[in-house]
Order: structure tokens, then C-alpha cells, then sequence
């Protein structure tokens, strides 16, 4: 598991270590990236490489093994977010900045392959179809979410939200973007303290909407630059019986994690250990296991098997004890 953040520094975990996990290699603070490294990201078909984007202005590659810096991009502007498809039939790093472009990075050429514009100000979060190595979504801070086909000339395929009374998606900058496994969903996060399902094929309208923050958090519904950038994640359950789809979803007002069920937009549970924000998630399907990591410099890990059989546990007390009829009638 590689970790990351503000001090530049970036750490790599052995999750099969028994007893405390301690780094196993590191890059040390200010041997890197010179300014906070907002996003990292495994290669999805060689485990030996992965890339990372930094307020520096750049993105870099990395050889995991050496834990030395392979190459990079200089965009020229702060970078929040960047990803490779999960296909692996490219090799490009689609990077949001602060720039109205979406930069689409070629790691084979070393140079940009393309330059999309896609926003209004800053191009904040962009994440790839698992299913169309081509379709890149992004968000930007003017609240727009896009579709983009990058083999198509002018690559635009849709936005998301009521194009007809020009409501964008959010109201306000979008931070985070994630694709279902099967493509056909995208979930949404902003800085309105909400997280929007949308389906691909039918982008007018959410067919889900989740509060992601406190009950009386004010809404940031200006334009105003923020860097934090959420990193959401997503599973089927791990109780094996059901089919729902699980997402987690960091809340950068509550420090907690919202549990969700992602078809419904329940709220199945809160997950709260972190003393600041919650910045980012990530999913281990094999051992049903998430690792969640705030702004408090802390990385922790979850089993969502316990905590999901508990939760749907209590319910059913609950439901039981409900159910039951009252003796004093």
C-alpha cells in the first residue's frame, strides 16, 4: 500500500506483515515532490511502477522497487488529482489542475498527448471508465461534471445535471469522481457536502443523492480554490448475502467515513476514528479490509466484514424488537 500526503514524503506498506505495519521503503520528505502530494496511483499492470500528482506542479513516475523517480510531467500549475485507466490498454495519465484542462500525460512518449477543456477555472478530479479504456469523467470547481470520449475530435460526450435550466451537477467545485465496476454509474462528491449517483446513460438527473456532511455545515457553493480532494472507494458486501454495492465515502466536515449503499443512497453506518478530515479510501476485496486516511497524518484499518455483520445485526434486532407486540396494550 503506498501512502502519501503534505510532507511529501511517501511511504510503502507490506500488508501481509504480521504485528504493527511499518513502511517497508519510503521517498523522504523533500526528496521528491517539493510542495504537498495530492494523489498516488498504482500502475494496474505492473505493480513495479506507480505515479503521483503534487501542488509542485507535476506529475511523477516512480520505480517501486528502487522507490526512485523514473520521469515527470511539468504541467505548470498546481495538479489535484491524476489517474491511469484501470484497463491497461493505455498509458495515460489523465491529470486535473489548477487549469481549465483536463492534461492527458503519455507515459510511453513522456510528453502530452492531449489537452482537454473541460472547465470554467480548475479541472479538480477525473477518474476513468473500468470498463471503456476511453471514457474519462471529470469535475471541476465551476460544479460541472463531464463525460469525455478522447478518441472522438472534439471528445465531448455529455454533461451531467439539467442542461435545459443550466443546473450543473453540483453547486460548487466537485471533488471526487468514481465509476461503478460496471461503468454504467459514476458517484459524485462536492464541496455542497453531497455525493450524487448518476447513470451514464441517463446523466439529467442523480438517481441517488447522499449528505455527506453535518446537518448544520454551511454548503461551499463559491468557486473559491480548495485543494482537498476526496478519494472514494467501493465494493460489493462482504456478508455474502447480498448483492448490494457498498461505497465508502470520505467526509472532509465530520471526520468519518460514510458506509453507503450505493443503489439506494442509505447510510448503513458511520465509521469514525480520525481526530481531522478524512481525505481518502481504498478497498482490499480479497481480505475485506478498508484503509482510510485523514488529514490527522493517520492511516487506519478497517474490516468491514465485522462491522458490516454487526450493523446488519443490531438492524435486525432493532427490527425484531419492533416487530414485537406491546404487553401493557
Amino acid at each position: 500500500m503506498l501512502s502519501t500526503g503534505t510532507d511529501t514524503s511517501i511511504q510503502l506498506f507490506d500488508l501481509e506483515s504480521t504485528g504493527q505495519i511499518n513502511p517497508t521503503r519510503c521517498v523522504l520528505a523533500g526528496s521528491g515532490h517539493t510542495n504537498t502530494v495530492t494523489s498516488v496511483e498504482w500502475y494496474s499492470v505492473d505493480n513495479g511502477m506507480f505515479s503521483t500528482a503534487s501542488l509542485d506542479h507535476t506529475v511523477k513516475i516512480w520505480d517501486a522497487h528502487a522507490m526512485t523517480e523514473a520521469s515527470q510531467f511539468d504541467l505548470e500549475c498546481r495538479v489535484f488529482s491524476q489517474k491511469m485507466s484501470p484497463t491497461g490498454a493505455h498509458a495515460l495519465i489523465a491529470a486535473g489542475c489548477e487549469s481549465p484542462y483536463i492534461r492527458l500525460c503519455d507515459l510511453r512518449s513522456g510528453a502530452f498527448a492531449q489537452s482537454l477543456l473541460a472547465h470554467e477555472s480548475a479541472s479538480m478530479a477525473v477518474d476513468w471508465s473500468p470498463v471503456d479504456a476511453y471514457m474519462l469523467a471529470s469535475g471541476g470547481t465551476d460544479g460541472r461534471l463531464q463525460l469525455w470520449d478522447i478518441r472522438q475530435a472534439g471528445s465531448h460526450v455529455c454533461d451531467f445535471g439539467n442542461s435545459e435550466s443550466n443546473t450543473c451537477a453540483h453547486d460548487g467545485s466537485i471533488n471526487g469522481l468514481l465509476f461503478t465496476d460496471d461503468g454504467q454509474r459514476l458517484v459524485s462528491a462536492g464541496l455542497d457536502h453531497c455525493a450524487r449517483v448518476w447513470n451514464t446513460a441517463s446523466p439529467q438527473t442523480p438517481t441517488v443523492e447522499i449528505q455527506t456532511g453535518a446537518e448544520n455545515d454551511k454548503p461551499r457553493t463559491s468557486t473559491t480554490l480548495s485543494t482537498k480532494t476526496v478519494e472514494m472507494a467501493l465494493t460489493t458486501a462482504t456478508d455474502g448475502t447480498t448483492s448490494t454495492k457498498v461505497l465508502f465515502i470520505p467526509s472532509t466536515s465530520t471526520c468519518e467515513v460514510l458506509v453507503v449503499d450505493v443503489c439506494t443512497g442509505e447510510v448503513i453506518t458511520r465509521l469514525d476514528a480520525h481526530f481531522a478530515s478524512v481525505t481518502c479510501a481504498a478497498w482490499r476485496p480479497s481480505f475485506g479490509e478498508l484503509y482510510t486516511g485523514g488529514a490527522d497524518s493517520n492511516v487506519v484499518a478497517w474490516s468491514m466484514r465485522e462491522v458490516l455483520d454487526s450493523t446488519q445485526a443490531a438492524l435486525r434486532t432493532n427490527a425484531w424488537s419492533d416487530s414485537e407486540p406491546d404487553d401493557n396494550v
